[in-house]
């Protein structure tokens, strides 16, 4: 088993990750700064009792790139709004606490290094320049990640088994990050927050590319998937977070479910 799986040391019955504000405050606050003092342990799949135990390499190596491509869609949504600093995080998760996961897999899979290309992003983002001139640094990191992602064998990337077993990886961290960012109704880490709003998005683009094969072959799971990640997604209005949350942690972690139980083609 790769070390990408690791169990959430923020405890087995709580099953999301450690973060500043979801202690005792009667009165939780947003907190979108980068610089506030969030502890979080990295943000690689994590194995819980419900994940599959032996998911493949491939599977793993997709999911990973999956999450990273979600940061940085997230962090373009926050780029265009003039919030530089709220996405840098974003823009270091995929260096600071996923490429590691991948790294090794690279050369064996003819992959370019392209750890160079996320710093130069990062480097820029932390230095605060303006995000129109940004512009060529997120697509190159973009390009990257894509073509990490195509070195996997086409016909992996054609089969909705192994799609949908890759996206159930990504929509358990989903549950972990929402679980973390809400406390008591209300949202209290936008990070967090954030971090689920990008891995759903990839993850719905993620699907569209099995979507009419498993329409014409399980059109009943279609329908559950389909209408579960439209579920999953009104929970997230903007990529600036709502104080009160349109959805519960628990909300989330049925719709991740129904989906992961409709997956077995």
């Amino acid at each position: 088993m790769s070390n990408l799986r690791l169990w959430s040391t923020a405890g087995m019955a709580a099953l999301l990750f450690t973060a500043s504000g979801c202690g005792e405050s009667q009165t939780p606050t947003v907190t979108t700064s980068p610089d506030s003092e969030t502890t979080s342990v990295a943000e690689s799949p994590v194995e819980s009792a419900d994940t599959p135990s032996e998911a493949s390499e491939d599977e793993e190596y997709l999911a990973t790139l999956g999450l990273m491509k979600g940061h940085l869609i997230v962090a373009k949504q926050l780029m265009d709004e003039g919030k530089i600093e709220e996405a840098e995080p974003h823009i270091g998760h995929p260096v600071e606490e996923l490429y590691s996961d991948v790294e090794e897999q690279l050369e064996t899979r003819n992959v370019p290094e392209f750890k160079t290309t996320l710093n130069q992003l990062h480097d820029g983002v932390k230095a605060k320049i303006d995000s129109s001139k940004l512009n060529p640094d997120y697509d190159a990191a973009i390009k990257a990640v894509e073509g990490a992602i195509a070195a996997i064998p086409e016909t992996q990337l054609q089969d909705p088994q192994f799609v949908l077993n890759a996206l159930n990886i990504i929509l358990e961290t989903v549950d972990e990050e929402y679980s973390a960012a809400v406390v008591d109704g209300k949202i209290v880490e936008a990070i967090e927050y954030q971090d689920s709003l990008g891995f759903i998005l990839y993850s719905e683009n993620l699907y569209q590319t099995i979507a009419d094969q498993v329409s014409q072959t399980n059109p009943e799971a279609h329908e559950t998937i389909t209408a579960n990640l439209t579920e999953l997604k009104k929970a997230f209005p903007s990529v600036i977070p709502p104080e009160t949350a349109l959805k519960t942690p628990e909300e989330i972690s049925q719709w991740v479910k129904e989906i992961e139980e409709s997956s077995t083609l």
